[in-house]
Order: structure tokens, then C-alpha cells, then sequence
């Protein structure tokens, strides 16, 4: 059965939201590679596109920075669960722009060794109108 986490257990994974964040904002496609796991079995759906290897990944991230601004968004507190070795990070993002968008983030992650590490995102826009 999964748990709910709160407090200082949501830290590890308030860390990595953090650095994808960073590396994004930094254009840093080495870095949000680190945060994705090792094997060629990563996915990412959603918004533009679906992904399925590193390789894919490596050239939408080289992609987006090279033909996109990036945007800025507020986050909401993540509702983080943990099963085991592996932990599902589920928030929203409201996208700052003329018309403001709120996008669905689920992240799926698994313990490599100590480490949080990403094997699947899923971006959608929300149905959720807002105002």
C-alpha cells in the first residue's frame, strides 16, 4: 500500500523538483538527463510529444531550448507517494502568460541506489478553467 507523504519526507523529492526547475531554466539538457534513470527505458507523454528512450529525450529537451522561450509557471505543493523503492509525484502548474494555462505534472520514480530517479513524466492540460 502507498503512503502519503508530508514534512521533512517530502525533502528528496522537493530537491529534485528543484533542480529539474533549475536545469530548465538553465537550458542545462546534461542535467535533466542526470535526474531521468540510467537505462534507455525512460518515457515522457504529454503536451507536444512521446518519448520513450534517452535518446528521444536528449533531442526534445536540445530541441524546446534551442526553438522556445522558457516560461515561467507557479507550482503547486506537490502531493508526493511512496511505495516501496518506487514514489509518484503529482502536482500542477499554472503557466504565466496573456491566457493562463494550469498543466498536470505526474512524475514516476524509482530508487536507484539512494538516488530518486525519474522513469516516467506526464505533462496534460487541465480540463481546470482558470480565471
Amino acid at each position: 500500500m502507498s503512503i502519503k507523504l508530508t514534512d521533512d519526507a517530502l525533502a528528496p523529492f522537493q530537491t529534485l523538483m528543484k533542480k529539474y526547475d533549475d536545469y530548465i531554466t538553465a537550458r542545462d539538457v546534461n542535467g535533466l538527463l542526470s535526474l531521468f534513470v540510467h537505462d534507455d527505458e525512460t518515457h515522457s507523454f504529454g503536451l507536444h510529444t512521446n518519448l520513450s528512450s534517452r535518446v528521444a529525450l536528449r533531442n526534445r529537451f536540445q530541441e524546446y531550448f534551442e526553438n522556445n522561450e522558457v516560461f515561467e509557471a507557479e507550482k503547486e505543493e506537490p502531493t508526493v507517494f511512496l511505495f516501496g523503492e518506487a514514489a509518484c509525484i503529482c502536482t500542477a502548474l499554472t503557466v504565466k502568460s496573456d491566457i493562463p494555462v494550469k498543466i498536470r505534472v505526474t512524475v514516476f520514480l524509482e530508487n536507484h541506489s539512494g538516488e530518486w530517479l525519474i522513469r516516467h513524466q506526464h505533462l496534460s492540460r487541465s480540463p481546470e478553467l482558470i480565471e
